[in-house]
């Protein structure tokens, strides 16, 4: 017992000197790595599906695809309503613009990570974060409005 505690202490303080801006976007790629895999995989097991209801529309789809698409959701909400109204864009270049804002995210929610484990987050920034995103979210609503 006493050796299993020992390694959860040395995993804890692996986890604290970890940069989370870094750690979270390469856990991001192995995640859409794996997807891939698992994609490939569903070409020898036809059975590896999963069935799911996201906003509000039924569907199946092979699992690899499934948990890279759950990946990638912060970006198909941040660029989904930007693309909306590019209709002739290619789907490769859409592709890696909803993988690009997806990385950008988790960069972006691991450089607050980081800011906030160092306690170097005052009023002045946690203010102005409030306000980029509040503008942020309002952009997107403006956009998907029109």
């Amino acid at each position: 017992m006493s050796k299993i505690f020992l390694k959860v202490k040395e995993l804890i303080k692996i986890i604290s000197k970890l940069k989370f801006k870094r750690s979270l976007l390469l856990l991001y790629f192995f995640i859409l790595f794996s997807g891939l895999i698992l994609t490939f995989i569903y070409a020898f097991i036809p059975s590896f599906v999963t069935c799911s209801s996201l906003f509000g529309n039924n569907f199946c789809t092979p699992t690899g695809i499934f948990i890279a698409l759950l990946a990638s959701l912060p970006g198909y909400i941040i660029s989904g309503n930007i693309l909306f109204f590019t209709k002739d864009l290619p789907w490769g270049l859409s592709f890696v613009i909803v993988i690009a804002a997806s990385a950008l995210f988790y960069f972006i929610l691991g450089m607050l990570i980081d800011s906030i484990r160092v306690k170097s987050l005052n009023t002045e920034k946690v203010s102005k974060l409030l306000i980029t995103i509040a503008f942020l979210i309002l952009f997107l609503l403006f956009v998907s409005l029109l």
